[in-house]
């Protein structure tokens, strides 16, 4: 015979695997989160449904309210009632049925509750550089040269995307991404960040900034900023327009910053010899527009220059 903490572990697990079966595809950008909403909702949201009570319900909702985004949420908690509806008709209970049709209206009040809540909460693009200054600050203890080398990547990133009139998030999140772009090739101390190859880099970046809440919608253009234009790069393979604008912005930032740097394994070259270099590689390491963008860019300030 099954004990009774024993038997309700199994509904919830089977009560989260019909959950689980009914999620859009969608869903499952973040796998081991849409794992745990599942253990959320079969654990909270379908007994508070059962017991018909709505402040069981808000709160259960609530529960999963950590979702990355609010479709998600919607797609979890979606789920979660629609799998409880089908059971009730299979088992012809009308008064689980009349509580699951209560419970939607609780639920939608809820997480209108959680959306203006979370408009309130957007943390300001201050607050964000901030955040990069203190991760660029660590690196500095550990590598001088790669701290300046961020710092100067995300700076033309911003004035790239700034000449290719690209709106101010995108601006900024070019900005912000291109000063932690290479954040991934760091073995810090004590940790389990090293990597095992160069084209780990940009995977063990995008890993650790993902782990920084406020950071997180950087994390795939950190992941991407190796791809190539021509589909030849790392560590997916993406192509042309299939890589996030800011990525391919970081891209020719980058290679612009270090080519015109010294390091123990080349020459610096002239800021004309590395736009050479640039414009050669347009349309199949680089995106020609962020190319053609970034030798205007320079050229006026070149000419700016001369003039002063």
């Amino acid at each position: 015979m099954i004990a009774s903490n024993q038997f309700a572990t199994y509904v919830r697990r089977r009560d989260g695997d019909k959950v689980l079966a009914r999620i859009p595809q969608r869903a499952f950008g973040d796998t081991a989160w849409v794992t745990l909403a599942i253990k959320s909702c079969a654990q909270h949201l379908a007994p508070a449904i059962a017991s018909g009570k709505p402040h069981d319900i808000a709160s259960a909702v609530r529960a999963i309210a950590h979702a990355p985004t609010l479709e998600q949420l919607d797609d979890v908690i979606g789920a979660a009632c629609d799998a409880a509806l089908s059971e009730a008709y299979a088992v012809r209970d009308t008064r689980l049925i009349s509580n699951i049709a209560s419970a939607r209206s609780v639920i939608g009040t809820v997480v209108s509750e959680i959306r203006e809540r979370k408009a309130r909460d957007v943390i300001s693009p201050a607050v964000l550089r901030e955040t990069v200054d203190g991760y660029v600050k660590i690196v500095a203890l550990l590598d001088r040269g790669m701290a300046e080398r961020l710092d100067a990547v995300g700076n033309l990133a911003a004035r790239i995307g700034s000449t290719m009139h690209q709106s101010a998030s995108t601006i900024h999140d070019a900005e912000l991404a291109g000063r932690l772009h290479d954040i991934g090739s760091l073995t810090l101390p004590g940790t389990a960040c090293a990597t095992d190859s160069f084209e780990r880099q940009p995977v063990v970046g995008e890993a650790f900034i993902r782990s920084v809440p406020s950071l997180a919608h950087l994390a795939p253009i950190v992941r991407s900023h190796r791809e190539r234009f021509d589909g030849k790069g790392y560590p997916d393979g993406l192509q042309g327009a299939e890589i996030p604008l800011s990525s391919r912005i970081i891209s020719v930032a980058a290679a612009f910053v270090d080519l015109v740097t010294e390091s123990p394994e080349r020459a610096a070259v002239l800021p004309y010899d590395a736009c050479h270099e640039l414009s050669l590689a347009a349309g199949t390491r680089f995106d020609p527009d962020v190319v053609a963008a970034t030798l205007h860019l320079l050229r006026v300030r070149q000419r700016t220059n001369r003039s002063a």
